[in-house]
C-alpha cells in the first residue's frame, strides 16, 4: 500500500470523526447541518482528486485545488485533537442527564472561527519569512580569526505551492544579507513542478563569493537523486553527497547523504569516513535530518546545521516533533559542538504555519 493511499485512509477517517461532531453540534439545525455537510464533503474530495489525478487538471486549477485541499486537511487534522479533548466532558454531561443545556450552535461557531483564524493567520505567517541572526565563535581564541557571513536555509520545498515568485522572494532576502557563502540544508525541492514553474531557476540568482552549497533532503530522494542533483547543479549549486570541501583555507564544509537514501538501498557513510584524516581545520557539517547528534560531537565537528523538522509547522505536531528529536528547533550544544536546527523557510503540504515563523538564518561565524 503506497504512502498516498495510507495517508488518504487516515485523512478520510479523521474527516468522518469531524463529520460526526458536526452532526452532534447541529442536531437541532437540520437545514444548516445539511448545507455544512454537503460543503465539507465536497471540500474533503478536493485533495484526493488533486493527489491521484493531477494530470487531468489544468495547471492553475490544480494549484488552487491543492492550496484549498491541503488547508482543509490541516483544519481537519488540527480539529481532531480538540474534539478528542472534549469527549470526556461530553460523556460526563451525558451521564449527568439532560439538566445541562449545551450551547451547540455557539460551540460550532467558535470552532469555525478558530479554523478561519488558523487558516488566515497561518497563511500570512507561512508566506512571511524573517531573517534570524545567530553568532557562533569557532575560533577557540585564535588571534587571527575571521568572521564569515554564512546564510543558511532549509526546507524551501520549491514546487506547486512554493511558486517561482515565493522562491524569488527568498532569493532576494538571501542576497540582501550579502553572504560570503550560502548553505541549503535539504528539501530545497518538493516536486517536479519546481522545474515547470521556473521556481528552481530562481536559485541561480543567489550570489555568494565563496560559493553556494547544498545537501539533499528526504524530499529530493523521493523525487529521484539524479533529477534533484541535476536541477540543483544546473543553478550553480555544489551538492555535497557524503563529501567535504575546504573553504577559503579556513574551514572544512562537509555534507551528508540523508537517512532517506538508505530506504532505496543507497549508502550513508560514517561521518569519520567523510572527513579527511589529516584535517586540522574547523568542520561545519550540513546534515538535513537532526538524528544522532552525538555523531558530530564524536567527530569533533565545530558546527552542524540541520532542518527537516519544520518545528512541527502546525499545532499540535510541534509537540510530536519535540518528542521525536533531541533538538527540534534552534541553537543547541553538545560538548564542544554547536548545532542549529532550522524550522525552514518554506512549507510542506498546507501553505500554513502556526508553530514558528519561516526563516532565513544569517550566521556570523568567527573561525
Amino acid at each position: 500500500m503506497s504512502f498516498y493511499v495510507k495517508a488518504t485512509i487516515i485523512y478520510i477517517s479523521f474527516y468522518l470523526y469531524i463529520r460526526l461532531w458536526v452532526c452532534r453540534l447541529l442536531v437541532d439545525n437540520q437545514k444548516l447541518k445539511r448545507g455544512v455537510l454537503v460543503a465539507s464533503d465536497l471540500m474533503t474530495l478536493v485533495m484526493p482528486i488533486t493527489v491521484f489525478f493531477p494530470e487531468k487538471l489544468p495547471y492553475l486549477l490544480k494549484i488552487l485545488m491543492l492550496g484549498a485541499g491541503y488547508s482543509w486537511a490541516a483544519i481537519i487534522v488540527c480539529m481532531v485533537p480538540v474534539g478528542l479533548c472534549f469527549e470526556p466532558i461530553r460523556w460526563g454531561m451525558k451521564l449527568l442527564g439532560n439538566g445541562i443545556r449545551v450551547p451547540r450552535l455557539k460551540i460550532f461557531a467558535a470552532l469555525c472561527l478558530i479554523s478561519i483564524v488558523m487558516t488566515v493567520g497561518g497563511y500570512i505567517n507561512a508566506t512571511s519569512p524573517i531573517v534570524k541572526e545567530v553568532d557562533f565563535d569557532l575560533s577557540k581564541g585564535s588571534k587571527d580569526a575571521k568572521e564569515y557571513r554564512v546564510v543558511m536555509f532549509s526546507d524551501l520545498h520549491a514546487g506547486k505551492l512554493m511558486t517561482s515568485d515565493r522562491v524569488g522572494g527568498v532569493v532576494n532576502m538571501v542576497n540582501s544579507l550579502n553572504p560570503d557563502i550560502v548553505l541549503m540544508v535539504g528539501d530545497v525541492l518538493d516536486d517536479h513542478d519546481s522545474e515547470v514553474s521556473g521556481a528552481v531557476e530562481e536559485l541561480a540568482r543567489i550570489k555568494a563569493p565563496l560559493g553556494k552549497y547544498a545537501v539533499l533532503g528526504n524530499h529530493e530522494y523521493y523525487l529521484g537523486n539524479d533529477w534533484s542533483l541535476r536541477m540543483l547543479e544546473n543553478q550553480g549549486i555544489e551538492v555535497l553527497r557524503d563529501s567535504a570541501v575546504v573553504v577559503d583555507n579556513r574551514f572544512l564544509l562537509a555534507g551528508r547523504n540523508d537517512f532517506a537514501t538508505m530506504r532505496g538501498g543507497g549508502i550513508r557513510k560514517v561521518l569519520n569516513n567523510i572527513l579527511p584524516e589529516e584535517n586540522k581545520l574547523p568542520v561545519i557539517l550540513m546534515d538535513h535530518t537532526p538524528y544522532h547528534l552525538e555523531e558530530a560531537e564524536q567527530a569533533d565537528v565545530a558546527l552542524q546545521v540541520s532542518g527537516h523538522t519544520h518545528n512541527g509547522q502546525l499545532f499540535p505536531f510541534n509537540l510530536v516533533v519535540k518528542r521525536l528529536y533531541e533538538e527540534e528547533y534552534g541553537s543547541y550544544r553538545k560538548g564542544e559542538t554547536h548545532y542549529y536546527v532550522s524550522c525552514g523557510v518554506g512549507f510542506w503540504g498546507p501553505p500554513l504555519r502556526t508553530t514558528s515563523r519561516p526563516e532565513v538564518v544569517l550566521m556570523k561565524i568567527r573561525i
